[in-house]
């Protein structure tokens, strides 16, 4: 199954990518008006005028959030067991 954009309400879309990450877009009309990204906890601070492109920064910024991830689950995951040594005949 493909995930899609949903539409929550005219100012709110979203997706949740891999059923964990969820990536919305919201139209904030406070300052300047456009659309807000947020991926997980993280945001970004520009607004993006347009519906169709802020799916598509979102995406994006979704990448570069998992390049992270990555990053830190590289990091915490145990290094791997030295090989054996090969066993001398006897």
């Amino acid at each position: 199954m493909v995930p899609e954009w949903v539409r929550h309400d005219d100012s709110t879309h979203y997706i949740n990518l891999g059923k964990a990450l969820l990536v919305t877009v919201i139209h904030e009309k406070m300052g300047a008006p456009g659309w807000k990204i947020t991926v997980g906890k993280r945001s970004l601070k520009d607004k993006i005028p347009n519906i169709e492109d802020a799916k598509r920064v979102a995406l994006a910024f979704a990448q570069r959030v998992l390049k992270d991830i990555v990053v830190d689950l590289d990091v915490l995951a145990p290094p791997p067991p030295p090989p054996a040594a090969p066993k001398e005949p006897s």
